[in-house]
């Protein structure tokens, strides 16, 4: 029985398959994991969250908190530049009005890389709470893109493909 392919031919093609199918399948740098508007936060965690509608004073502010789940990848951004950028971008009808870096911040690099080195052995990831305040709101649908570093946008674990978007309607209170 005769050879189809040649050894280095065949080493090739598995070669360039297994390229193209790691690029393709790339890990994103982060996941949002959870997220809830509401009026505060407290010891990392949300406070009077709202649901669908957010019923607010005029004046009154929003805060959008989430945490988010990084891997190795992250990790390497930590260690390379010292920061990890995430940002809010958040949006009425009229488009964009505020984008808010949420995320690591070389300072705060600085007083957490053990810890986040030490949960990244121990668990293979780590997750981070943030949040961004937004004041100012109009009444109406808001909406927040949750972008990453080169201001992507980023998926929800769990979703797939779908880009990660919650939106909330605010109403003021008489």
């Amino acid at each position: 029985m005769g050879r189809i392919f040649s050894l280095p031919l065949f080493t090739l093609i598995v070669f360039a398959l297994s390229f193209f199918t790691n690029i393709s399948i790339a890990q994103p740098l982060f996941e949002v994991e959870r997220e809830s508007f509401c009026r505060e936060v407290r010891d990392h965690e949300p406070q009077h969250p709202f649901s669908d509608i957010a019923e607010v004073r005029k004046g009154e502010g929003l805060f959008l908190w989430m945490e988010i789940k990084a891997g190795e990848r992250a990790l390497t951004m930590l260690e390379g530049k010292g920061e990890l950028p995430v940002y809010h971008a958040w949006a009425s009808e009229i488009g964009v009005i505020d984008l808010i870096n949420i995320g690591i911040t070389k300072q705060r690099w600085l007083e957490q890389a053990d810890a986040i080195r030490n949960e990244v052995i121990r668990r293979g990831f780590f997750t981070w709470r943030t949040q961004s305040y937004k004041r100012n709101l109009k009444e109406g649908r808001w909406y927040v893109s949750v972008l990453d570093a080169n201001k992507k946008p980023v998926k929800k674990s769990g979703s797939g493909t779908e880009v990660f978007r919650p939106e909330i309607v605010v109403k003021f209170l008489p």
